[in-house]
């Protein structure tokens, strides 16, 4: 939906409009800010509004001297807005919290420049005073006071756009911000941590309270994770690195996600949604901060105000609880922003999937190829993944929206690899990218270019956003999905196993017109 918009640049070392800001740079006040100004007609259109980070950079001079790596890892937190629909643990704040992270991020010294891409983050505030002071101020990891960092670190200069739009109920930019803490000594929190921290258990969380300028207006919305701050364990490699982050407490709807390995069945869960990924540093002094790397949305339906919810660390094969090791000590600490939205017009189907359990030998399950360039898994459950709009559709868009790969050995010719995909009834109109394989008479449709780790322990998540894309006729229920990942050039055979990963697609329904649905019908009859 196109939309009124404003922008305004915030920048530690502007010369036009110069912050306050202290020796350190961790707090900075912009004074007198004119927000009828910076918004023209829309401040007197519109009472609620929301604010998006468009881009921003924190290399503009060569000055940051973080004392030790933890002091890297950061986020940078902004106040003057009447915020609303937060929960951020971060602040113990429940209602109207004085700050929110707007971004997240790893600060380097030797003044190296981070650009950054929004992908879907927003945070509302209701309008207040014409004229606010805005406090950017730097807290490290979740845990510091915000704006007080040990002596002797000091941080670049900054820069962000931020961007103004209006929230208008029922249509547009209605949004809640969830800031989870696995930080131990938060004890005014009332939820229950497992004694290896990798479970945490809200046993009624007020989700109305999240979400309640929008709550009582819908019966559908998304949750998405958009942030994440990250003090790794430093110790651990491969496939330990990979914590798969699960939900489970909403009534998640249009949600199928692979939970086993065994050969006997494919199980697919609805209630136990992957909404992300972590992965964690193989080395003590490296950490991460991230902002861009977007899972699927999940779609859940409103069911009770207060809901038990329950966010568990998985392993990288969505099997058991993380087997990354313990962690209880100090670190890691770790920081994720969920954002809650409405569903206005487009519905979402969320498909989580590996080739974890597959042997080159084929069972009930599937099959794989010996080096992953290739997996089936046999008998997803359309229906099941589009549960809430599956008659409602005749084709659907499906896209490639994230993948965490597991650790490969180095292979220093080639890391891109065509992605194709069979299984589904792929529409004729996508010809130049759908080729069909006629010694098995089945279509290949080519969702896109991919490109995976080098690197004996690097893992990584990997954000696809909407690129990587096709159509697809409604056929039958069930279908055995296949993937092919195909070099550009020579790989050695073992050497990037690129399909050893989890990936998490997303399924939206394409509205036709009458006559369109009433010819596909009848076509289907005959």
């Amino acid at each position: 939906m196109l939309s009124e918009s404003a922008s305004l640049i915030l920048s530690s070392g502007s010369t036009t409009n110069p912050p306050i800001i202290n020796a350190q740079r961790t707090f900075a006040t912009f004074n007198n800010i004119d927000l009828k100004n910076v918004m023209g007609e829309m401040w007197d259109k519109y009472d609620t509004f929301c604010v998006k980070v468009a881009s921003w950079n924190n290399g503009r001079q060569a000055i940051a001297t973080p004392g030790g790596s933890t002091f890297t890892v950061v986020s940078y937190n902004l106040r003057g807005l009447e915020w609303i629909n937060v929960i951020y643990e971060t602040t113990n704040s429940s209602v109207n919290a004085q700050w929110v992270p707007i971004m997240n991020g790893t600060i380097f010294g030797s003044g190296t420049v981070q650009n950054y891409s929004n992908t879907g983050q927003s945070f509302n505030f209701k309008k207040g005073s014409r004229l606010v002071n805005l406090d950017v101020a730097i807290n490290i990891n979740g845990l510091s006071d915000i704006g007080n960092v040990a002596a002797g670190n000091t941080y670049n200069d900054f820069s962000f756009q931020l961007i103004f739009e209006p929230v208008i109920p029922g249509k547009m930019n209605e949004c809640a911000f969830f800031g989870f803490n696995s930080a131990n000594i938060l004890t005014n929190i009332n939820r229950v941590i497992s004694a290896d921290r990798k479970e945490y258990y809200y046993p009624a969380f007020d989700i109305r309270n999240l979400c309640k300028d929008f709550w009582e207006k819908h019966e559908d919305f998304e949750i998405q994770m958009a942030q994440v701050l990250f003090t790794g364990l430093g110790t651990v490699v491969f496939d330990n690195r990979q914590m798969l982050i699960q939900m489970n407490g909403l009534n998640f709807v249009n949600n199928a996600t692979k939970q086993t390995n065994t050969v006997g069945r494919l199980k697919l869960s609805s209630e136990n949604a992957i909404v992300g990924a972590l992965i964690s540093t193989s080395t003590g002094s490296t950490h991460f901060g991230q902002n861009d790397y977007t899972p699927a949305p999940v779609q859940f339906k409103k069911t009770e105000d207060n809901i038990p919810l329950t966010i568990t660390f998985k392993n990288n094969d969505n099997t058991t609880v993380a087997t990354v090791g313990t962690l209880t000590g100090v670190n890691p600490r770790i920081a994720i922003g969920f954002f809650i939205r409405p569903i206005y017009n487009v519905e979402k189907a969320t498909l989580c999937i590996n080739p974890y359990g597959l042997t080159t030998t084929e069972t009930n399950l599937g099959v794989r190829d010996a080096d992953y360039f290739t997996f089936t898994l046999k008998n997803i459950d359309m229906r099941q993944v589009c549960r809430s709009m599956w008659l409602k559709y005749n084709k659907f868009n499906i896209f490639l929206t994230s993948f965490t790969t597991a650790a490969v050995a180095s292979d220093a010719i080639n890391n891109a690899l065509l992605l194709q995909m069979e299984g589904l009834s792929f529409i004729n109109q996508t010809s130049l990218l759908t080729t069909t394989d006629t010694y098995n008479a089945k279509q290949v449709a080519t969702l896109g270019t991919i490109f995976i780790s080098s690197g004996g322990n690097l893992p990584f998540a990997n954000s696809c956003g909407s690129c990587l894309a096709t159509t697809f006729y409604k056929t039958q229920d069930f279908v055995d999905l296949k993937l092919t990942a195909t070099p550009y050039a020579a790989v050695t055979p073992g050497a990037i196993n690129p399909l050893r990963a989890v990936f998490t697609f997303t399924i939206v329904g394409v509205p036709e017109d009458e006559e369109q649905a009433k010819e596909f019908t009848q076509n289907r009859i005959r």
